[in-house]
């Protein structure tokens, strides 16, 4: 009698631990799937940075495609449906098409906006390339490191909205976070504080913020959201002559065939950008770079 009383007791340890491993298991299935959704690569830097380990991130717009065109592959549709939350820019293409059928996919994920509390660029109207930005508000707020500062509030105050059991773990990442972005706002400040007041052409008009917040002017080749006619080419080139422009900038995502045609006419530099990179911290450090190297 006391050998089975001891077979049974290590029958049920041993159902019992099965049971426990499998509903962790399951957890940790659940879990995976409540991802957290971010719009472009460079908010993806910000997010994963605040969230750490405790929600997986993923980004809608991959390397390569236009934020202002891009449309959510069905697997992604997917996944939105058991997300947690999304982090959009405002006022990107992608999203001013996309956002409304996202949230109806997932009417119980909570939809944040990182452009909240920033002093946005707004005018008449602001066509880029093939698209023109909502209610002519330029949306690349994340190219300038004084704007970074606020986008990365946003998203902890979103993170703590949806979990605010983990509040400490976010605030800790947060102050890390305004560590990092101090940085580069003191490095791009030491280069673009000794030229201030420079001009440069830029293809697609991506630095707006980059320029307004250190003193720089931007001007671009972009006509009316299409590249430039014969005419006004013709008038960038006479115009970037009186202003002795010496530099264009070009998106890694664009045709250089344009700004290299006025680059001869004028004797400037031609120099490669990529805004949309994740690596914020490296690519806006490089962006300062060009430029000062460029203008000095």
């Amino acid at each position: 009698m006391k050998k089975i009383l001891i077979l049974l007791t290590v029958v049920s340890f041993l159902f019992g631990s099965c049971s426990n491993r499998s509903h962790k298991s399951s957890a940790g299935a659940q879990s995976d799937s409540a991802a957290v959704f971010v719009s472009i690569l460079p908010l993806k830097y910000f997010a994963q940075k605040i969230i750490g380990d405790r929600f997986p991130v993923e980004v809608m717009v991959p390397p390569g495609a236009s934020p202002a065109t891009y449309a959510p592959t069905p697997r992604q549709m997917q996944k939105l449906s058991n997300a947690a939350a999304y982090f959009a820019v405002g006022h990107l293409g992608f999203e001013n098409a996309w956002l409304k059928r996202i949230r109806k996919s997932n009417p119980n994920m909570e939809v944040f906006f990182t452009d909240t509390g920033i002093d946005l660029i707004k005018g008449d109207t602001l066509q880029h390339g093939d698209h023109a930005h909502h209610e002519g508000v330029d949306p690349h707020i994340w190219t300038s490191p004084k704007q970074a500062k606020q986008i990365a509030i946003n998203i902890f105050e979103g993170m703590v909205a949806i979990d605010p059991g983990n509040r400490e773990y976010y605030y800790q990442n947060l102050q890390k976070l305004f560590d990092e972005i101090a940085r580069v706002d003191h490095e791009v400040s030491m280069k673009l504080d000794l030229i201030k007041g420079k001009r440069f052409l830029i293809f697609h008009p991506s630095l707006g913020y980059l320029a307004r917040d250190y003193g720089l002017i931007q001007e671009s080749i972009e006509f009316e959201g299409k590249s430039p006619s014969p005419k006004h080419m013709q008038e960038i080139v006479e115009q970037a002559r009186k202003q002795h422009i010496k530099l264009i900038l070009i998106q890694k995502q664009f045709d250089k065939a344009d700004a290299e045609t006025i680059a001869k006419e004028i004797h400037a530099d031609v120099v490669q950008i990529d805004p949309l990179d994740e690596d914020w911290p490296k690519e806006t450090l490089s962006i300062a770079a060009k430029l000062f190297d460029s203008l000095w």
